[in-house]
């Protein structure tokens, strides 16, 4: 007892050293409990950094990183199709190949100046090895939080029919496919396809959802870039091996669509996301893609952005951005690393150039504003609308 009594004694100095830590204690969680700021919540998109571990400048490396843009691409056109108003269509989020629609599923790609025909052979290799693909519609892709992912829907699994319709074959199989969707679309929203699994045949109900009508693809080509046209946007090799992260492709792409959104004039329209195509009838998009229309974003079309504030393209890209779950706050630095890089193919032909000086700084101020708004509007629960 008397070694014990004799530890547990303290001198005058030990007891002040005390009575200080436990102050900093009570007054640290009186500062936490007091005054605490509302914080906007975390993206609910997690941020993934390394994709694509195959070997750089291979083509299946670049095979992963078109996959890669598929999946923010599709979260960004999805959760902003009620700001497109009618230019909106039905997607599964699901990718099927065979033999006979390589070629259709490999044509919304830009091939840059390493040569088309090569170049498309070079993939239609790739995608054949590395898929196995033959005559049957194999699933090589599901798009994250697609229909297609909801319904259980695999990549390997073989699509035997839609509806109870045999797939098609041949040279007209893509186009006959996207026919036999878009008809038994025309009841409803869920299509039921047969698929086969590893020998088990199933019946399996995929539900379309809206989307906005824009095509998203890569163009191959080692520059940083991205361009848009009316109903595509492409970005390159380059700006996906340099920018890892998908909230920062995701400012990209968001900046692409918000001209796209613009143009529409729809930004007001919020109506739950069941507006129709253009054409009123059920549209599909997903199927070996579509290819893309026209060339790169036309002069007087970028003139009339500088014209009518580009800052307001800015603003409606962060509301893109937030409405996906990406982190909106990573578009201002996503956009002056852009600006720093040397300029792009788009810039030198349209003579657009960086804002400097006080334009950049203007442009940040702007972009601040932007991210407050939305942060004020997470942290209130209220919804994004631009």
């Amino acid at each position: 007892m008397t070694v014990f009594r004799g530890r547990m004694q303290w001198g005058p100095g030990a007891a002040r050293l005390l009575a200080v830590a436990l102050a900093s204690l009570l007054l640290v969680a009186a500062l936490s409990g007091c005054g605490r700021k509302a914080v906007a919540p975390a993206p609910v998109v997690e941020a993934r950094k390394e994709h694509c571990p195959q070997p750089p400048a291979s083509v299946e490396r670049r095979m992963c990183q078109r996959e890669r843009l598929w999946n923010v691409g599709y979260a960004l056109r999805e959760s902003n199709a009620p700001l497109c108003g009618g230019r909106t269509v039905l997607d599964d989020g699901v990718v099927v190949v065979s033999t006979d629609t390589l070629d259709d599923m490999l044509s919304p790609v830009r091939w840059g100046d390493l040569g088309a025909f090569v170049e498309m052979r070079r993939w239609r290799d790739a995608y054949a090895r590395e898929y196995g693909l033959d005559a049957r519609h194999r699933v090589i892709s599901v798009l994250r939080g697609s229909g297609g992912e909801e319904a259980g829907i695999r990549p390997g699994d073989v699509l035997a029919a839609v509806n109870g319709q045999p797939m098609p074959t041949g040279k007209l199989a893509a186009r006959t496919l996207r026919w036999q969707v878009t008809k038994a679309l025309g009841a409803g929203d869920t299509v039921t396809y047969t698929v086969d699994r590893n020998g088990l045949r199933m019946d399996v109900p995929v539900r379309f959802r809206r989307v906005c009508d824009t095509v998203m693809d890569v163009e191959v080509r080692d520059t940083v870039d991205a361009s848009s046209t009316g109903q595509s946007i492409h970005v390159t090799i380059g700006l996906l091996e340099r920018f890892s992260d998908d909230a920062d492709l995701a400012a990209v792409l968001g900046r692409e669509m918000a001209r796209h959104i613009r143009q529409t004039g729809q930004t007001g329209q919020t109506g739950g996301g069941a507006a129709s195509s253009g054409t009123g009838k059920p549209g599909v998009r997903g199927y070996y893609g579509m290819p893309p229309a026209g060339g790169l974003v036309k002069p007087e079309a970028a003139e009339a952005d500088r014209q009518t504030g580009g800052h307001d393209i800015d603003r409606l890209a962060l509301f893109c951005m937030a409405r996906a779950g990406y982190d909106h706050r990573r578009a201002g630095p996503m956009f002056e690393a852009m600006a720093e890089l040397p300029p792009s193919r788009r810039s030198v032909l349209h003579g657009e150039t960086a804002p400097a000086g006080a334009d950049a700084r203007a442009r940040s101020a702007r972009l601040a504003l932007a991210v407050a708004e939305i942060d004020g509007r997470l942290a209130a629960g209220q919804p994004l609308v631009p």
